[in-house]
């Protein structure tokens, strides 16, 4: 929810993961961006986001840009704001503010679903999608008017997305709020249930499959993520705890017990979990937690001494009782929190942040 320039790009894991190229563009941080390319070189480019957390982009199946956006203003691949493409309602400090899923068969419409947060003295506005038609505009792109449509009127900052199946092509969108997708009280978050909702040929589909979580947490902040065979789910809280659940593609359930995992190898005290990434076999799990120092309208927090960060693997193809203990630690270091995501290569980046 605060400070971190981090990214979101969702790959589809079919037959032929690495041969498509909708996610050979990323755009980032401060009109930060890096560019996949099909020789396997990776070149620096620039765009017009200025966020410091939430954002995502797709290209087509070419690697041509189509459009990005940080959850607020949509970006076409000019650079330039879409017709309809501002005032969505995600946020800058939103952990995972914005997510772009293709409708299933058709190549011209995609979805972007938002999630809001309670941040500098506004409510949090919840879970929305919206929809874009790239055959309008010249080919540019336009957010369709009237496309906004509410799913929950609260969740929290994580937001994942796992393909369904090949053929239909049928996506699970996912979130976690609580039961009703709405505080209990005005400023008050329980967050105890998983939302999926399932992206057809038809649209999507606005009655979600509900699954508890198993625990009850305040925390809206850190990553939700998929492992690429849609088995997995895992979900990071920052001090709230780490948990690894099963997944089922064929109904959208979310199935426990919750695996509880601790950051436990580090000795620079960045215990607190925040990104997350799966490897391209699902077989690992990769965490990146951070001291969470933070000390309101203090100077110190622009201090890079004071901000430490780690990156720790777990082998989840264990029994459940036996991941704890598989924990690896592969790096640590002076910096802030982090994101990891697999790029079009199968690699995992991470990104660094010397402080807050």
């Amino acid at each position: 929810m605060k400070k971190i320039f981090f990214l979101i790009i969702i790959s589809f894991i079919c037959a032929t993961v690495y041969a498509q190229q909708e996610a050979s563009n990323w755009f980032f941080g401060d009109g930060a961006g890096i560019q996949f390319n099909q020789d396997g070189t990776i070149t620096s480019t620039t765009g017009n986001l200025n966020t410091d957390e939430g954002c995502t982009s797709i290209s087509d199946t070419n690697g041509q840009l189509l459009f990005y956006t940080d959850g607020i203003t949509v970006y076409d691949r000019n650079n330039n704001i879409m017709p309809n493409g501002f005032g969505l309602k995600g946020n800058p400090s939103s952990t995972q503010s914005a997510l772009i899923v293709p409708k299933p068969l058709d190549p011209n419409i995609y979805y972007i679903f938002t999630v809001d947060t309670a941040f500098g003295g506004n409510s949090d506005e919840g879970f929305h999608f919206y929809e874009v038609d790239m055959t309008l505009n010249g080919g540019l792109g336009n957010v369709v008017v009237g496309s906004e449509t509410q799913l929950l009127g609260n969740s929290t900052e994580k937001i994942s997305a796992v393909l369904d199946d090949c053929n239909t092509q049928d996506i699970w969108v996912i979130t976690l709020s609580n039961l009703g997708g709405t505080p209990a009280t005005p400023n008050s978050f329980t967050y105890n249930t998983f939302h999926a909702y399932k992206v057809t040929s038809a649209g999507v589909e606005t009655t979600a499959a509900t699954s508890s979580a198993g625990i009850s947490l305040d925390e809206q902040r850190g990553y939700l993520k998929f492992s690429p065979d849609g088995t997995k789910l895992a979900i990071a809280n920052i001090d709230e705890g780490l948990y690894v659940y099963n997944f089922d593609v064929n109904t959208g359930m979310v199935t426990g017990p919750p695996i509880p995992l601790n950051i436990t190898t580090v000795s620079n005290g960045a215990i607190f979990s925040y990104g997350l990434e799966f490897s391209p076999n699902s077989e690992l799990l990769y965490v990146s937690s951070y001291n969470n120092f933070f000390i309101p309208n203090s100077p110190l927090n622009n201090d890079p001494a004071r901000h430490f960060a780690s990156l720790v693997q777990f082998d989840i193809s264990l029994s459940p009782t036996d991941i704890q203990g598989s924990e690896r630690l592969i790096d640590q270091r002076n910096n802030y929190r982090s994101a990891l995501q697999t790029g079009p290569d199968g690699r995992i980046y991470r990104t660094a942040s010397d402080s807050y």
